[in-house]
């Protein structure tokens, strides 16, 4: 089985490609790709055509990474603070779910409390439960594979 991950994030979202063989974990895109980093010629009021690109990044990513069974979104935390940041990340979200829609793979958004982990602990866990990256591995990069991890462990 195989689940993609993914973390929003308003610049720079991160996803996994995670997939399970007998028990053993494989991070697929650990010495790949892994940002989706929006392009500069998107400006920072463009949400229309930040949405369209994430689509179609993720179009691309499905095609890359041919027999994903399942998209797992590590939501964020909200609070009574909304925050500019927290709707793009919502938007690009939006986008991952109208990608699985179009393409029939299934889609789960979950929280810290969903997945067993904490945003202090999710580097860690997702180091011990599948492996990191070997660049740009950070919380959000973390919050990606727990989620894919956490999709593979609950089918």
């Amino acid at each position: 089985m195989k689940v993609l991950g993914f973390r929003g994030d308003p610049k720079a979202p991160r996803y996994a490609v995670v997939s399970e063989v007998g028990g053993a974990y494989t991070l697929e895109n650990a010495t790949s790709d892994n940002k989706l980093s929006v392009p500069a010629s998107i400006t920072e009021d463009a949400d229309a055509e930040r949405l369209d690109w994430m689509y179609r990044e993720l179009l691309a990513v499905f095609d890359a990474h041919p027999g994903i069974d399942k998209v797992m979104i590590k939501q964020n935390e909200f609070t009574r603070q909304d925050t500019k940041a927290k709707r793009r990340s919502a938007y690009n979200d939006a986008a991952v779910v109208l990608a699985c829609a179009h393409r029939g793979i299934p889609v789960e958004i979950k929280i810290y409390g969903s997945m067993s982990t904490t945003s202090k602990d999710t580097k860690r866990h997702a180091e011990s439960r599948v492996g990191k990256t070997d660049k740009y591995w950070d919380t959000k990069m973390a919050d990606a594979v727990n989620a894919a991890w956490w999709g593979l462990r609950h089918p």
